[in-house]
């Protein structure tokens, strides 16, 4: 599809319309200045893209069927007694056994990751042909030591107005709570941006906390923190994803 950019509106819907596209289920824009002045500590679209003015978000969701059979480890035929005592010994009871994320979830998140990633890589190309920088982010990796990245996606969904923080602290649609995954592009091409949601935190979590309850690495604290070393060793089980109910009546 090419652009044929005039009004910033016209503009932002035909980059809207290009994203879907190429396949991406998931969209929105925000303002760099609006990013900046929520995240002052977080690394700014500006180190990517000199004079940068938009971040484009764009995603796939997991689909509904995988994610019902993350913790459930009879989907993978694992069993306590065969698999996790005889791999940790003592401390069993600590780590429960891990459940099918590791059999269906984990190869979906991989496709997901490729597919998002081309969608954002063509999606750039088509701006950077209309004379505009598009830096957008190939599959990054977390630095394993701190646990930091070179730039934030779930900061930039909240001042884009995509969702709010979950007790889980991922960021919680309306159409697909927190299952979905997404990248992003940093342009100095303007585009109309979405508006962050007056409170930060979804307004459910505090009567829920399933995924408080029900993480087995105990990482999240019920305070909208989770100890991501803690996540991390276990291997990120996805559980709290799978059992959140936010999106789950779409």
């Amino acid at each position: 599809m090419a652009l044929q950019l005039d009004t910033i509106q016209e503009t932002g819907e035909q980059v809207e319309a290009a994203a879907r596209e190429l396949g991406a289920e998931i969209y929105g824009v925000a303002s760099v200045e609006t990013f900046n002045r929520l995240f002052p500590r977080k690394p700014s679209p500006d180190k990517f893209v000199e004079g940068a003015r938009s971040v484009i978000v764009v995603g796939l969701p997991f689909s509904p069927e995988i994610q019902d059979t993350i913790a459930r480890p009879w989907m993978a035929e694992i069993h306590r007694e065969a698999s996790m005592d005889a791999a940790m010994g003592d401390s069993a009871e600590q780590h429960p056994p891990p459940g099918a994320e590791r059999y269906y979830h984990g190869p979906e998140n991989d496709m997901l990751t490729h597919e998002t990633h081309m969608i954002a890589y063509r999606l750039a190309a088509q701006i950077r042909a209309e004379g505009y920088s598009a830096f957008y982010f190939p599959d990054v990796k977390i630095e394993p030591r701190f646990k930091t990245a070179p730039f934030y996606f779930l900061p930039t969904m909240f001042a884009a107005g995509m969702g709010q923080l979950g007790m889980n602290c991922c960021i919680l649609t309306p159409e697909y709570g927190p299952r979905f995954r997404v990248t992003a592009i940093i342009t100095d091409l303007e585009l109309p941006a979405g508006e962050p949601m007056e409170e930060r935190n979804y307004p459910g979590c505090e009567d829920c906390k399933e995924c408080v309850k029900r993480c087995p690495s105990h990482a999240i604290n019920g305070k909208y923190w989770k100890n991501v070393f803690r996540c991390s060793d276990y291997g990120c089980s996805s559980t709290c994803l799978s059992v959140c109910p936010v999106g789950k009546e779409n």
